[in-house]
Formats: C-alpha cells, structure tokens, sequence
C-alpha cells in the first residue's frame, strides 16, 4: 500500500516518506486530533488482507502497546483505510544507530552508555514476557539528545513468514509462532544461533543480538556477513568470532560481557541483559604483576636435593600428619524467607544455584524463580497457571502443570517464554520428576506415567491396586541411574512408599507409613509423615531400607489436607528448603474476622477449594476432596448447628454459587470427562441436575437476583480466564456469550444486590483490578480498586464493595463506598483486615463481619520458607551410616 503525500490514514495527514523494510513502508504524518507527528507503517498487502493474520497481529499489537519505556518507541494504535491496514508508532527524530556505525566505531564510554539504554529496554520488555526478535542497529534511533530508541519491539512476532530477502541487512524472515520447529525468525547477521537453526527461542536471543550490536559500535564492522543470507547464517553458526577487531585499549569486563552474550549454547549465555551492567560496573581487574627475574644459582650435583629428600622424607612426614593445619568445615546455617505473595512448593536446581516457587496471583498460580545469590526473585514470564515446578538435570529448565481438573504437563525455560505442552488430558496430578536418561516421570491421574522431554506418546507406568485400597500414585521422584523411580501410594487416609523398578515395571513398598519419598546422595531416604521429615540410611544397590529411621526436620508443610506432595526440596550441594506447615497439612478452615480484625474460628472442618456464605449467612457451601485428589464433592455445612449435608455423589464438583433467595446452588463439575453447570437443591433433596454443558470446566459466581441470569468463569484452550453470561429462564438454559469482548484475564463476577451493576477483576491493566460498569450493560466502566485487588464481593445493601489483595501489595480486605445517586460515584479504597486468607470468603448479612478461609502459617507477609545450608552435614550426624 503506497501513501502519496496529503492523503489520509484515519485522522493522520501523510506529509512524507521515511523509509521502507520488510515489514512495509514507513511514512511520516500528522496528528490534527492531538496536532503531534507520528509514524505510520504501512503493512504488506497479503498480510492486512489476511484476516487470520491480521487477528492475531492485533492481539499481539496490543500487548506491545503495554510497554512503556522511555527507551522503547511506542505503538498508538492500528489504523484503516482505503488501501489497507496500518500501524501508528511514536516518531523517533535523529538517526539510526546503523547509520551512526557506517560513520565509523564508536568510542568506549559513548557505545557503553548507548548499549545500558539499549539493555534497559530489553529488560523493561523481558520482564514483560515479550522478545523482540530482530534487534539490530537499523532498529535503533539515537535522538539528537543522546537518547536511545529501540524501534520495532516485538513486531517481528506479529508478521507470519515471508521469504527471505537477497539483503541480509533487512532479511527477516518472520513468523508468528517462534516455537515451531523449523521456521526462522530475525535478521540474518543478527540471529542467534538457535534462531538461525529454527528451534524455539526465548529472551537469551536478545541477549545475543545485543552482543552482536554492542560488538559493532566498539569495532565500526558486521560481526557476521556473508555474499547471501545463506552464507551470512552459516557464519552465525560455525564462523570464529574475531575478537582481535576489538579496539586494544577494551577493557578485559568488555570482552568478558561479550563473550558471555555471544556464547553460541544459549545454556552458557548470559541469562539476564540486567546482569550485563554487573560486568561493566565491576571494577577494574588489577594488572598481573610479574616478579623480577632473579640471579641464576651456582650448580650443584644433581643428585644432592634428591638425597636430601630421601633423608629428610620420612621425618617431614611424620611432622607433618602429626602438625598438620585442619581443614576447615562449613557450618551448619539456618535461615528464613518471607514474601507478600502467597508462595509454595519449593524446588531447587541440583547444583543449588536456583530455587523455583508456584506464587499465587489472586487465586491464580505462576512460578517465580530465585537465584540463590540474590535476594528476591522474579516471576517467570509465560509460566501463567503453572504450578509444582521440578528442574531438569542441567538446570535449564522446569517442568510443570497446569490447569486444576483437566491439566498439563508443560516446560519452560527458567528464563521464561513460551510453555511447550507435553502432555494434557490428566487430572489430580502430584508431581514430576526429570531424570538423567531425558525422560520424565510424571503423576497423569490415577497412576504414574512417563513421557520423553522433547514430547511424544506419553507411556503408562502404573494402575493402582484397587483390591490393595490402593487410590492413586503421586509424587514421583527417580533414583540415581533412572532405572527405578521412588513414588507415593494414597491409600484411604495414609500414604506409602513404594519404589517402581522401570525394567520390570513392578513396585513394592518401602515404607507402611510416609509420603514423598527421595534420595539423599548422602545414602538417605527422606519422607515426610505427620509433617515431620524422616530419615533412614538406604542402601542404593539393593534398592532397599538399611537401618532404623529417625526425625530430622519437624513442622514441614504438605501442600494440602489430602496431598502426597511435600513442600521441601534439597540440591546435591547440600542445600534445603521447606515451607513451615503446622504437622497437619496446609488445609484450610473457616473463621470470622471483623472490621477490627478479630479472628474468631467458624469450625475445625479442613476444607479445600472455594465456597461461599449462603446469603442469610447461616450456612457454607464448599469442596471437600477425595483422598486422591482426583475427587471433589459438595457439601453444606450448617455454621450454628455444625452438621454437614452431602450434595453431589462422584466426579469433581466445585465453586459453588448461591441463588439468592437460598434455596439452590450452582456449580461447575466434571463427570464422566465432561463438563458443565449442574445446579442442586441446597438441602440435598434432589440430584444435581445439568443446567448447560460447557467445553471447559466452569466456575459459576453470582446470580441475578431475579434469577434470569448466571454468570459464570471458564478458561477456554489457549486463553485468558474469561466471564461469561448464561441467560436462565423456566429453569432452561439459553446461550452463553462473554460479558466483555477481551482477550485480558477476566473473573470473579458479581451482580450487585438490586441487579444493577457487576463488578469484576480484570488484567486488562497489566495487573489485577476491580472493575464495576453497569449490568447487563450498555454503560463505561469505572475503576474500583486503585494498587491491585481480587476476590471482589458486594454487602448486601449494596452501598460497598469489598475486595481482597492476596498479592502485589499488603494483603487483606478492602472497602469501597458505592453510591448511584444522584450520580454514580464510587469511593475509595479504605483498608479494613491486614491479613492473608484463603479464597473462601464473604460478607455477613449486616455487613460487620467477614466469612474467611483460614490458612496455618500464613501471615500478613506471606508464608515463610526455612533453609539449612550445608545440611547433609546434620543428616550425617543425626542418622549416622554403617560403615
């Protein structure tokens, strides 16, 4: 699509070419709506009119759109016209910084300040989960005051493949999907190496290209060309790196901090571009001082000093074992961590270099990663909903699941990107293990299963014994070698140890009693039972126990009431981590706590799952699970008489919602693999009945108070939560259809007393809000919480809104006035309960109280998770070895 000058795209006047590239043609207009020029950019022909590409390019438009960085250009907005599509980016005056290379090299401190800009973007961008992809120096303006620009951020996703120019100064070759095996995505003499070989990046293709960037501005060359692209990538590939075209006054943390960005095996490459300025802000090395040669000394025979050595041997060794210096030995050292997110199940990479966390994001898992020599960790871009993390061998990678009742099995890179699927269609799964041979072992449902890391059909291990009450095997973790695998076998309300011999495929028990078994290279076998940790000595050859037992840690969390999974993990280095449980399990029970604060327990019941207060506050509806997990049913337990009614009978029932006179609930369930809203009378006199089926699991959250309406959250394959509107009449179902057209993570709807208005928690932001807009519409939306909040509910006079902040913030419960006349005016937030609760919640008919989901260990701060550093050492002394 060729503009002329005057023409218009939208309310932008064409006043001038600028340029042109792989991605269409750039020109220069004006904005008379906000009178600022702009840039627009011109996309391919095939490319706007295909509608697939299109769709996709605007969904990752707009999450470009988010960043917000002084040294990242930004996007305005795509625009429509006559011709074709075209996207509107921020005007960058000033040159390019390929254009201020052809001038020549760029002196040292001028081309480290202009890389620390460039890094800065990069890092602002990582931390985003978004990858730019084609960095190079046509991508960077350098404005007339000294300020770096990265232009392009991210586009190179957004763009489907296209050939690959004769040019390989422009030649990306662009996809949309950068984890497909073979299709390359970037600038040729910019790609990294994986990139040139079509295999899945992440953000440590960055890394490389800014490697190669900062590489030309100290040396005024390309770094890798060739006559054609082909040529050009095999030099990317195979071709020495000339280091001596460095400038000889580099200063060695110069070239050290390339050659770890241009390291060719991503695993060895920098890992983070914030660690680049740790290298240039160390300080100088000190110069190698070599001594003064020294005077020859006067020859003597050869044979004296040997001689000498023979006298003199015997005695200095005799002196020496008996006066020898002793060699130090590490300390025993405990410590303790706490963080304002709710944090779980630990794993350690096994050099004990990284610790891995599942977070929660009001009620919604990611993980987080840590390095150990650092003090706070980060969450890991990409790895939304994913939860009980284990490493792989070399530390690169973590394995996880996601998804509650129909799950996955999923990688990521610790750096974070995109999560590769290896397996799906599991449920209650407990655990992963990645052994050395590059398979895992995983919980899949009922049993153990085993897949290849790089995917394929995953293998049945298992079936448990139903005639032995054998309910489900968890918690796999492999024995030195990978020929035998340690697991967990629920059994009614205990769980035992087994051990799977992987040639033969049959198990035995270990231990009558424990959960969560593992092997210490100390020649231990650690499980927890009680939430105490236990150890014995255990013969690795035999595969057998080989001495009496012992307590070594007490107070270790499991991650809930019925969960074979111990929350503790140790590296080979000798490093452990646990998080404090109270010896019970991590379950939850209920409680009051009012505005002041007080607490005041509800009921000793351990629940698990979310419920809700009926609306005459009499009454809680919630999840009980199963002893596998695989299970869940519904149960209403009566607060003043403390009497429990059954409701559902088998398959996984869950997230109850009250109608409002009371006398119903609704829920989400899956039976028989398929699920739907079932509703249920709410004194159990009747069968759940199926309302409407559902193509994934739903969580029904709130109805009209004339009962003409349900909403309702799913997760459909591949997206973001979203909130959907039944309509109900007669008892009938109609068709669901999304109460906002997004493609942000959206939950937790509820309909205001009068039937008026509907809050919600939406990620349209970039993080979690409130939200409140008329119902069912039309009418604009007003922003309710102000830093963050979730678990949205209204009291029941409908003059306040109350919500919680279980992460990003202070956690607890939030208040907001609400008020519709004589004009809607919504208050703000006042803070009522400092505390941390579970997902169970809801106001009291009079509003002075809150219904709340307890959880041991968890404090305004968080959890707090206990290491022992050089803890074999201890094991040693408290459970001692036959020698």
């Amino acid at each position: 699509m060729a503009l002329s000058i005057g023409s218009r795209v939208g309310p932008y006047e064409i006043t001038g070419p600028i340029g042109a590239g792989g991605m269409g043609e750039v020109y220069r207009a004006h904005d008379s709506r906000l009178n600022r020029d702009v840039a627009i950019k011109t996309l391919p022909a095939g490319f706007s009119s295909d509608s697939d590409r299109m769709a996709r390019f605007q969904r990752e438009a707009q999450a470009l759109a988010a960043l917000s960085h002084p040294n990242i250009a930004s996007i305005y907005g795509l625009e429509e016209s006559t011709g074709g599509r075209s996207l509107v980016m921020e005007l960058v005056e000033g040159q390019t910084l390929a254009e201020r290379i052809a001038a020549g090299p760029i002196p040292l401190e001028e081309a480290l300040g202009l890389a620390r800009q460039i890094g800065d973007a990069l890092e602002a961008a990582h931390e985003k989960g978004i990858i730019h992809r084609d960095l190079k120096p046509a991508n960077i303006k350098l404005t007339p005051d000294g300020k770096v620009k990265v232009l392009d951020f991210g586009l190179a996703k957004a763009f489907d493949s296209t050939a690959i120019s004769g040019d390989v100064t422009s030649s990306p070759t662009l996809t949309l999907d950068s984890t497909r095996a073979g299709v390359i995505l970037g600038t040729a003499g910019y790609m990294s190496p994986e990139q040139a070989r079509g295999k899945p990046v992440d953000k440590r293709a960055d890394i490389w290209a800014f490697g190669v960037v900062l590489f030309e501005m100290l040396t005024g060359k390309m770094t890798f060309e060739g006559e054609t692209v082909s040529d050009t990538l095999a030099a990317v590939l195979r071709a020495d790196i000339d280091w001596r075209q460095l400038p000889a006054g580099t200063p060695p943390k110069v070239r050290r901090l390339l050659q770890r960005c241009m390291e060719r095996d991503a695993r060895k490459r920098l890992r983070d571009i914030g660690d680049a300025w740790l290298e240039i802000d160390a300080p100088d090395e000190a110069p190698v001082v070599v001594a003064a040669p020294q005077p020859a000394a006067p020859k003597r025979a050869w044979w004296i000093p040997w001689a000498a050595a023979a006298l003199l041997g015997g005695a200095g060794l005799a002196w020496g074992l008996l006066h020898r210096t002793p060699v130090p030995q590490r300390p025993v050292v405990r410590w303790m961590y706490t963080q304002k997110e709710f944090f779980a199940v630990p794993a350690l990479s096994h050099d004990g270099a990284r610790l891995a966390v599942t977070e929660l994001e009001g009620g919604t898992p990611r993980l987080a990663l840590r390095m150990m020599d650092q003090r706070e960790g980060k969450s890991i871009p990409g790895s939304d909903g994913m939860y009980f993390p284990e490493f792989s061998p070399d530390g690169q990678w973590i394995v996880a699941f996601v998804g509650v009742r129909e799950s996955k099995l999923k990688k990521i890179p610790v750096t974070g990107g995109t999560a590769i699927t290896l397996a799906e269609g599991l449920s209650a799964s407990q655990g992963a293990s990645w052994g050395d041979d590059d398979s895992i072992v995983f919980s899949g449902g009922k049993g153990l299963m085993r897949i290849s890391s790089s995917g394929g059909a995953a293998q049945t291990l298992t079936t448990p014994d139903s005639k032995k009450g054998e309910m489900g095997h968890r918690t796999p973790h492999f024995l030195p070698g990978s020929r035998a695998v340690l697991f967990s076998i629920a059994a009614g309300n205990s769980n035992q140890i087994a051990v799977l011999d992987l040639k033969t495929g049959k198990y035995r028990v270990l231990v009558a009693n424990g959960q969560d078994g593992r092997y210490v290279p100390t020649g231990h076998l650690v499980y927890l039972r009680s939430g105490t940790l236990f150890a014995a000595p255990f013969d690795l050859g035999r595969v057998a126990m080989a001495g009496p037992e012992a307590p070594v840690i007490e107070a270790v969390s499991t991650n809930g009431p019925n969960s074979a999974l111990g929350e503790y993990a140790f590296s080979d280095s000798g490093l452990l981590v646990y998080m404090e449980g109270s010896g019970q399990g991590s379950g939850t029970v209920m409680g009051w706590v009012d505005r002041q604060g007080q607490q005041q327990a509800l009921s000793e019941a351990q629940l698990w799952g979310t419920g809700r207060l009926s609306p005459d506050g009499t009454r809680v509806a919630n999840e009980i699970e199963g002893a596998d997990q695989s299970s869940g049913d519904l149960w209403v337990f009566e607060i003043e008489r403390h009497t429990k009614t059954r409701l559902t009978f088998g398959g996984k029932n869950g997230d109850p919602a009250w109608t409002s006179d009371g006398k119903r609930i609704t829920f989400g369930a899956t039976v028989g693999g398929k699920s739907g809203l079932y509703t249920v009378p709410a004194d159990g006199s009747a069968k759940p009945e199926l309302l409407t089926a559902t193509d994934a699991f739903p969580s029904p959250s709130s109805w009209s108070p004339d009962g003409k309406w349900l909403l309702y959250t799913a997760v459909p394959d591949g997206k973001a939560s979203r909130i959907f509107m039944l309509p109900v009449s007669g008892g009938a179902a109609g068709k669901p259809a999304p109460l906002h057209d997004t493609d942000a993570f959206e939950a937790g709807a509820q309909i205001s007393p009068d039937g008026k208005w509907v809050t919600y928690v939406s990620a349209e932001s970039g993080q979690q809000e409130v939200y409140v807009h008329p119902f069912p519409g039309p009418g604009g939306k007003e922003r309710v919480s102000t830093e963050g909040g979730n678990s949205v509910r209204w009291s029941h006079d409908g003059k306040e809104i109350f919500y919680m902040i279980r992460s990003g913030g202070e956690p607890g419960i939030l208040s907001v006035g609400f008020q519709t006349t004589p004009s809607l005016h919504v208050g703000l937030p006042t803070p009522l309960v400092k505390a941390f609760f579970g997902t169970t919640w809801d106001p009291s008919p009079d509003g002075k109280r809150f219904m709340i989901e307890q959880i041991p260990g968890a404090e305004a701060t968080g959890r707090r998770m206990d290491g022992v550093d050089n803890w074999f050492k201890e094991l040693g002394e408290r459970v001692p070895l036959k020698r």
